[in-house]
């Protein structure tokens, strides 16, 4: 290779890909003519993008020792005047294999490469799936290192947070972090002897309890609100009963409901999160979780209304849910935390013990051959779908890059 400027051009180490601020490669080894440079590389398109960028004025940017580009329409500059080596790639593709690329790219299936998928070979799709996953397992454990630290390690209050973010599930899921912010786990735990007063805690910070009526429940639960309110200073952070939803959610998935089944589990349990992170097994987990909501819950969907038939308690696929939105990214965050691998690979046996998720993208994939057995599976196939085909990263894909071989193209 040589650069634009003729120089002889040798990657003896690519470096480390940077997946933050700052170049894209560090500590890479180039040798351009007799010196060998130890440095960064940057990438762009055209080469223009390091000043559309601001690159010429972030000091990060200096030690780049070898610009890497599509095409330089513009030569670039360091501070001191010197042209930075650049490596251009244009010309460097075969045509066929550019058009190939910019077809599967440009398809606008669903999934760009769904009429080549089936003649991919399994071995490929299954690593592919794999690799999915484990990406999916970092970003959700990296979520929750951000909440770990705002919490200050407090791992209690990392669980607690997560888990009444997942009971709001999907529509709810905010407001249930926000109640979760304003009433602190610890406050919980002084009173989870006492159910009443731990709904009453929930139901008031969430804005339920502003009146009292007939309703004897209701009653108890507001006097019970306003005397722990006071005590502990959490009227001015209660929430406005207009942020949680109920339009067109099924009645045991109302937020009353939800928030009901939180309250038992936060009573059946003095520590939720060793009580979460010591059990050995799904089938475990799946007890844990076996919960029940107070007896009024039993014949209520809201406040004051009577249902005519009895409300069920959290089901199976709830529970399910819970282990994989929540336990299972705890036990990956945790493991990395704590340089135990273990954790991770009880977090995966767990996903491959629980019946694959049925929702509209695990049938596209079905549709294509590919039938999920486990929630392994379809985690992988999840995150397949939304971070590669939906953002066409098909040359970061085994089977994508597969289909753009050479021996493919042609």
């Amino acid at each position: 290779m040589t650069t634009t400027a003729g120089e002889v051009l040798n990657i003896l180490k690519p470096g480390i890909l940077n997946s933050d601020s700052g170049p894209d490669f560090s500590q890479s080894k180039i040798k351009i003519g007799e010196i060998v440079w130890i440095g960064n590389v940057e990438i762009h398109v055209q080469s223009s993008g390091w000043y559309e960028h601001k690159h010429d004025q972030d000091a990060a940017y200096e030690n780049v020792v070898l610009h890497v580009v599509w095409e330089e329409n513009k030569p670039v500059y360091r501070t001191d005047g010197t042209r930075i080596p650049t490596l251009q790639l244009k010309g460097r593709v075969e045509d066929h294999l550019l058009k190939s690329y910019k077809k599967l790219i440009n398809n606008p299936s669903a999934i760009p490469c769904e009429k080549s998928f089936t003649s991919v070979d399994d071995l490929i799709k299954h690593a592919m799936v794999d690799k999915a996953l484990m990406n999916r397992l970092e970003s959700k454990a990296n979520q929750i290192k951000i909440i770990l630290n705002k919490n200050k390690g407090d791992w209690d209050e990392t669980t607690y947070q997560l888990l009444a973010s997942n009971f709001g599930f999907k529509v709810n899921k905010d407001p249930f972090m926000q109640l979760a912010d304003a009433l602190p786990y610890k406050l919980i735990q002084k009173h989870r002897s006492n159910p009443l007063e731990v709904e009453a805690l929930l139901f008031g910070q969430a804005g339920f309890l502003v009146a009292k009526t007939k309703d004897e429940y209701l009653t108890q639960l507001f006097n019970t609100y306003q005397f722990l309110a006071k005590k502990y200073g959490l009227v001015d952070k209660a929430m406005s009963v207009a942020q949680w939803k109920f339009l067109r959610l099924r009645p045991a998935n109302f937020p009353t409901i939800r928030m009901a089944q939180f309250a038992s589990l936060l009573c059946s349990h003095a520590n939720i999160f060793s009580g979460v992170v010591e059990i050995p097994s799904y089938q475990q987990l799946i007890h844990f979780f076996e919960i029940h909501q107070s007896t009024y819950w039993k014949t209520h969907y809201r406040f004051g209304k009577k249902s005519k038939e009895e409300v069920p308690g959290l089901g199976d696929s709830s529970k399910e849910n819970i282990i994989i939105n929540t336990v299972v990214p705890l036990f990956v965050a945790y493991g990395q935390s704590r340089d135990d691998y273990s954790f991770v690979e009880k977090a995966i046996s767990i996903l491959q013990s629980i019946p694959s998720e049925k929702n509209k993208i695990t049938r596209v994939w079905q549709e294509l051959g590919y039938a999920s057995k486990t929630a392994f599976d379809s985690q992988g196939l999840i995150e397949l779908y939304n971070n590669f085909c939906q953002r066409r990263a098909c040359l970061n894909c085994t089977v994508g890059s597969s289909l753009l071989k050479p021996t493919a193209a042609k």
